[in-house]
């Protein structure tokens, strides 16, 4: 089982470990194939299920809601990530204790990368031929 850190004084590192690129080389490892699994299981349930074809439906759902462009509505969730780091950087700890510190680097990998994903997808999008364009 994963153990959850709650503030600085708790920490994943095994105190004989040696700390070193390697070392932050197999974390990097880890915590993105952990983002990585994490994004599949909640696209699947923020985004219609296992047959949905729109991986940003709950992002893209704020632009036809009229609230904020989909990337704004994005940064707005990175923002909140970020937030919750900054105090956690102020505080020393967070005072939910089910999300730690590592869950919200995980969210925070996600949601760059969604980002990422979302402006790439329209580059794609806006390359298309549209119903009536002159071929």
């Amino acid at each position: 089982m994963q153990q959850k850190e709650n503030d600085f004084h708790n920490s994943e590192v095994n105190k004989n470990e040696t700390i070193n690129r390697q070392w932050l080389l197999n974390l990097h490892k880890e915590l993105t194939e952990e983002a990585r699994s994490l994004s599949e299981r909640k696209n699947h349930d923020y985004s219609g299920g296992k047959d949905s074809t729109h991986p940003f439906l709950n992002f893209t759902r704020c632009e036809s809601m009229g609230v904020c462009a989909t990337e704004a509505g994005i940064m707005v969730r990175l923002t909140d990530k970020m937030s919750r780091l900054s105090t956690f950087i102020s505080t020393g700890s967070f005072k939910v204790k089910d999300e730690a510190l590592r869950d919200t680097v995980l969210d925070v990998i996600n949601y760059v990368i969604i980002l990422y994903a979302y402006v790439q997808s329209k580059k794609v999008l806006d390359n298309l031929p549209r119903k009536g364009d002159a071929k």
